[in-house]
C-alpha cells in the first residue's frame, strides 16, 4: 500500500476544468447504457400513447353513446307525440252509428306582435274579424309584445279573412274540437269535453276515447228525440219545475232513452245554466208515492199471502202513528178488495197488507230487488237511495211511497224484475266487454205474470187511464208524492211520476215519466197528481216510440 500522499495519479486526477453537464456519461464501445435508456423510454412513450389512446377512445365512446342515448330517447319521444297527435278522439255514436260526439280539426290564431308590418292596422283588423271580443282584450294582447293567443277553434270564414290579411305576426296552428251534432239532445249522457273541462261519460271514459276508441250507446237517436220532444211540450203545459223521462229495456237493461230537463248544450259550455247539468235519472232521489205500492203486491203475491183473499175498510181513514192519520178522499168505495187497493191507489189498503205481511218480508223483498244496494250504471255518477235507519219504524210509510227516497234509475231497475219474468237486470248506457249481460232470478214467474195482469187493469179501469195508448197494450202505476219542505210536506208542490210497460201480454219495454212540481195538469184539475200528467206524457211517447224499438209488431207497415 501506498502511504505517500503526494503521488499523484493522472489517470483519475480532476483536472479544475469546470463541467457544463450535471450528469457524467460514460461510454462503452456498445452503447449499451445509452441504448438502454432509449428503449426505456421507447416504451414509456408506447405505454403513454396506448394510455391517451384508451381515454380518447374511451371519451369518443362515452360521447357516442350518450348522443346515441338521446337521439333514441328523442325520436321515441317524437313518435309518442306523433302517435298521441295522431290519435284522434273516438266518437261516440247511438245504437245505430249515428254521431252523438265527434273531434274535428281545427286552428287556432295566435299573434307574434314583433313580426307585424304595422300593429295598429293589424289589431283594427283583428278587432274587426271577432267583433263579439272585447276591444279591451286587444290592447292588452297587444301590449304583452310577445307571442299570444288571440283565438281558438276558428271558423273557415275567420281564417279567410286571416290569410287575406297578409301579416307575418298571424299564426295558426293546428288544433281540435268536440263537437256534438245533436245539440241538447244527449247532454245528461255525454256530458262535455274542453281543454279543461270534462263530464260524465266524456270524463269517466276519457281513457277510452282519449286512445282514439270509439263508444257506442244503447241510446237511439229517434227514441231520444221523441222522449224529449214529448218531455219539453210537457214540462211547458204543466209549468213544472222539471222533468225526466226513461226507456229501458227489461230483459237486458238497455237503456234505449234517458232524457232529464232542463238540459244544456255541451257546444256552448259558458252558457251552462246553475242545476241544469244534473242528469236528474241518475243523481237525484225522489220519495216516489203510490208508484212504490206495487211492491207490497209482489211480496204477498211472492209470499202467498191472505192478504190476497181480504177486504179493506177504507172508510174511516187509518191512525198509523199518534200524530198521523191517513185517508183515502180520492176513492168512493168503502170497501176495497185485494186488487182494488192497487187499481184505486189506496193508502190505507197499502198500510193495512203491509200490517198482515210484516215489516221485515217488505224489508228483505226490498233487499232482494235492490232498492237498498248501490245502483251504478259504468259511465255515469249514480246517487245512492236514501235508506231509513230504523225500517220498522218506517215501514207503514214505506207501503204508499214515503219514508224513503230513491233514485229514478234504481226504482225502473227494480222495477224490471217485477215485470220481466223475475230477473234481476244491470243498467247499461253503453255497449262493452265489461258491461255484460247479467240476469239472476230472484222472483217466481207466477208473482211476474200477476203483476202484469195488476198494472193492466190500473191503466184500463183505475187512476192510469190517461196512459192508455190506442192500439197498444200497456200496464203501469201512477204516483204523486207530496214535497218535503222545511220538516213538513207541502200541500201545493209535488212529485207527480208514472211507471209503465209495453206491450203488456209479454212486456219488452218499460217508460218512466217524472215531474217536479208541476203547476197544472191535463185536464185543469185542482190536484196535480201521476195520473193527470205523468200518464198522459207517457202515453203519447209510447205512441210515437213504440214503432221503433218493436218494430216487429209493425212489419206490415
Amino acid at each position: 500500500m501506498f502511504k505517500n500522499n503526494n503521488v499523484n495519479f493522472d489517470n483519475i486526477k480532476p483536472s479544475n476544468q469546470s463541467f457544463s453537464a450535471k450528469k457524467i456519461r460514460f461510454r462503452d464501445r456498445n452503447d449499451l447504457v445509452l441504448n438502454a435508456e432509449k428503449e426505456r423510454s421507447i416504451n414509456f412513450s408506447k405505454k403513454s400513447n396506448f394510455f391517451i389512446f384508451l381515454l380518447t377512445v374511451s371519451f369518443i365512446s362515452f360521447v357516442s353513446f350518450n348522443l346515441l342515448k338521446i337521439s333514441l330517447k328523442d325520436s321515441k319521444s317524437v313518435s309518442l307525440s306523433a302517435n298521441k297527435i295522431e290519435k284522434k278522439r273516438g266518437k261516440i255514436l247511438d245504437k245505430n252509428n249515428e254521431i252523438v260526439a265527434m273531434s274535428l280539426e281545427t286552428k287556432d290564431l295566435y299573434i307574434d306582435v314583433r313580426k307585424s308590418l304595422d300593429i295598429s292596422v293589424l289589431k283594427e283588423n283583428l278587432i274587426r274579424i271577432f267583433d263579439r271580443k272585447n276591444p279591451i282584450f286587444f290592447e292588452r294582447a297587444f301590449s304583452k309584445n310577445q307571442y299570444t293567443l288571440i283565438e281558438k277553434n276558428l271558423s273557415p270564414t275567420d281564417i279567410n279573412k286571416l290569410k287575406m290579411l297578409g301579416d307575418p305576426a298571424i299564426k295558426l296552428h293546428k288544433s281540435n274540437k268536440r263537437v256534438y251534432p245533436q245539440h241538447n239532445l244527449f247532454s245528461h249522457v255525454t256530458g262535455l269535453k274542453t281543454s279543461n273541462l270534462s263530464s260524465k261519460l266524456e270524463k269517466n271514459l276519457d281513457y277510452t276515447l282519449s286512445e282514439g276508441n270509439d263508444v257506442e250507446l244503447t241510446l237511439d237517436l229517434r227514441v231520444q228525440d221523441i222522449v224529449r220532444e214529448e218531455l219539453a211540450k210537457s214540462l211547458n203545459q204543466y209549468q213544472a219545475k222539471s222533468g225526466l223521462a226513461i226507456i229501458m229495456d227489461i230483459n237486458d237493461g238497455s237503456i234505449i232513452s234517458m232524457v232529464s230537463l232542463p238540459d244544456f248544450n255541451p257546444n256552448y259550455p259558458e252558457e251552462i245554466l246553475p242545476n241544469s247539468e244534473n242528469n236528474l235519472a241518475t243523481e237525484a232521489r225522489y220519495e216516489m208515492g203510490s208508484t212504490l205500492k206495487i211492491f207490497n203486491a209482489a211480496i204477498a203475491y211472492e209470499l202467498n199471502s191472505t192478504s190476497q183473499n181480504e177486504k179493506f175498510n177504507i172508510s174511516n181513514g187509518l191512525q198509523i202513528t199518534t200524530e198521523k192519520k191517513i185517508e183515502d178522499d180520492h176513492i168512493k168505495k168503502d170497501i176495497l178488495d185485494f186488487d182494488e187497493v192497487f187499481i184505486k191507489s189506496s193508502n190505507i189498503g197499502s198500510v193495512m197488507i203491509l200490517e198482515s205481511i210484516g215489516y221485515k218480508p217488505q224489508e228483505d223483498f226490498y233487499k232482494l230487488v235492490g232498492l237498498k244496494d248501490e245502483i251504478k250504471i259504468e259511465g255515469l255518477k249514480t246517487v245512492s237511495n236514501k235508506l231509513p235507519k230504523k225500517w220498522e219504524s218506517h215501514s207503514k210509510f214505506i207501503s204508499y211511497g214515503y219514508g224513503i227516497s230513491v233514485s229514478p234509475i234504481s226504482l225502473v231497475t227494480a222495477f224490471c224484475s217485477l215485470v220481466n219474468g223475475g230477473y234481476k237486470i244491470k243498467p247499461i248506457i253503453y255497449k262493452s266487454d265489461n258491461n255484460k249481460k247479467e240476469k239472476k232470478k230472484i222472483l217466481s214467474s207466477n208473482t211476474s205474470k200477476k203483476i202484469n195482469k195488476l198494472i193492466q187493469r190500473i191503466v184500463y179501469e183505475g187512476t192510469g187511464k190517461y196512459a192508455s195508448v190506442d192500439g197498444i197494450s200497456v200496464g203501469g202505476k201512477t204516483g204523486t208524492s207530496k214535497k218535503a219542505e222545511k220538516g213538513s210536506y207541502s200541500e201545493k208542490k209535488v212529485i207527480t211520476s208514472f211507471i209503465g210497460v209495453f206491450p203488456s201480454e209479454t212486456p219488452k219495454f218499460l217508460a218512466f215519466v217524472l215531474f217536479d212540481e208541476p203547476k197544472t195538469n191535463i185536464n185543469n184539475s185542482i190536484e196535480n197528481t201521476g195520473g193527470n200528467t205523468a200518464a198522459p206524457t207517457f202515453s203519447k211517447i209510447v205512441k210515437k216510440i213504440s214503432p221503433i224499438i218493436d218494430s216487429e209488431k209493425y212489419f206490415y207497415r
